[in-house]
């Protein structure tokens, strides 16, 4: 039976396999299971999760590598290339780290993080709508600034969207974007609610960025939200 994986789905998620209603749908998940099954072994994990299947009577197919290697071919890139290329990639991650949203996300990123460092045992709080907010805040906590700076990347690149993409809107830098949003959407109430839990004013201030930030992304990737997400939003992939 043909594996019925969703292409891309795994590029617009949040990683958060063990609630996701997508995981066998997934390649991702699907290699990342079939890790542990291959004690680690890459190549045998593709093979296992996303590989051919055996056809009995026939001749074993040709290892992932190697049909990747007929793919590429054997074009190698010149020095000169190489240093092209790196510099362009130096003076892209330059100029994006100083765009306001990645510098905010940066900033949110390590004072969520000093705070979960001033705030040892919390997520062990017998509230249990505690703990849940916990949990959002500390997945999300780094994500949002991932996410956003892969978006900033993508739209200084490729401002038009890539080649095969459908649309500027459908651009992977649109679903990074939005994958961001989503993420800040769901953690600024989960601030909020542990604030006035535990009455800490800090954390009252860690929603407020959030807002802040939210609203700096509307600014920055306004068409970001209508970006269709392969699986969570297309509801005609089928089943």
């Amino acid at each position: 039976m043909p594996r019925r994986y969703i292409d891309f789905i795994s590029a617009y998620c949040d990683s958060w396999c063990e609630r996701c209603a997508f995981t066998q749908r997934c390649s991702h998940f699907a290699v990342q299971s079939a890790l542990g099954m291959c004690d680690g072994d890459v190549e045998r994990a593709m093979e296992l999760a996303i590989g051919p299947p055996r056809v009995p009577g026939k001749a074993p197919p040709k290892k992932l590598l190697e049909r990747m290697a007929e793919v590429l071919g054997d074009q190698e890139p010149s020095a000169q290339e190489l240093e092209r290329v790196g510099r362009e990639i130096a003076e892209r991650r330059d100029r994006i780290r100083r765009v306001r949203v990645a510098e905010a996300s940066m900033d949110y990123a390590v004072a969520a993080r000093r705070w979960f460092g001033e705030h040892k045992g919390i997520e062990d709080h017998p509230d249990p709508a505690v703990r849940e907010a916990i949990e959002t805040i500390g997945r999300d906590a780094y994500l949002i600034h991932i996410k956003i700076m892969r978006a900033l990347d993508g739209r200084d690149e490729n401002p038009d969207g890539m080649w095969f993409e459908k649309s500027a809107v459908q651009s992977d830098w649109n679903g990074s974007a939005k994958v961001a949003l989503l993420s800040i959407q769901r953690s600024e109430p989960a601030w909020r609610a542990v604030a006035t839990a535990i009455r800490d004013e800090a954390g009252s201030v860690l929603a407020g960025c959030l807002a802040a930030l939210h609203e700096e992304m509307n600014r920055e990737f306004p068409r970001a939200m209508e970006f269709r997400r392969p699986g969570f939003d297309d509801r005609s992939v089928p089943s």
